[in-house]
């Protein structure tokens, strides 16, 4: 026995797809129905189906090309970040966060410090002028001296990590 095609009304649309009625009504609204009666239409399941999907928005699926352009793209994306890398432009997270650390540590050493360095020569100043000029020369101090051991420390890091590359 042949299989036969059945139509379908809207209110066993909706029951069939999970829809609410009126909702599935008025994306139906442009489908011509197979056959009508006095208050009912009746329409083909694929109609139907390609009207009820097509107005159908659906954020989490993706087409098959949009999935492969992002899968390339990520992986592009992946390549530049190792060749940066080799290149010395980019520096793990974890290395960032070290160093981060140790300037952080020798500032907050440098810092305090300070008054007990800057006491004596701002004590001994004759007038307020003076002793802001004395304690601004001891920052500035600090800050070059803070500057400069930075810089080679980090240089020192990244050279020793380079030896130890090639060895």
């Amino acid at each position: 026995m042949a299989m036969m095609q059945k139509d379908w009304t809207i209110s066993a649309l909706s029951v069939e797809f999970g829809m609410d009625r009126r909702t599935l009504a008025k994306r139906m609204n442009d489908v011509t129905p197979v056959r009508k009666d006095k208050k009912t239409s009746y329409y083909k399941m694929e109609d139907a189906a390609r009207a009820i999907f097509a107005g159908a928005s659906m954020p989490d699926v993706i087409s098959w090309d949009e999935a492969r352009a992002r899968k390339v793209a990520a992986e592009a994306e992946m390549a530049e970040m190792e060749l940066a890398k080799e290149r010395g432009l980019l520096l793990p997270v974890e290395m960032v966060a070290e160093i981060n650390e140790n300037i952080f540590g020798v500032f907050r050493a440098r810092m305090t410090a300070l008054p007990a360095k800057a006491a004596p020569d701002v004590f001994s100043a004759d007038s307020l002028t003076e002793a802001k000029t004395l304690l601004k020369q001891h920052i500035n101090a600090a800050l070059d001296e803070l500057a400069n051991s930075v810089v080679e420390t980090y240089e020192a890091d990244t050279n020793t990590d380079t030896k130890q590359a090639s060895s």
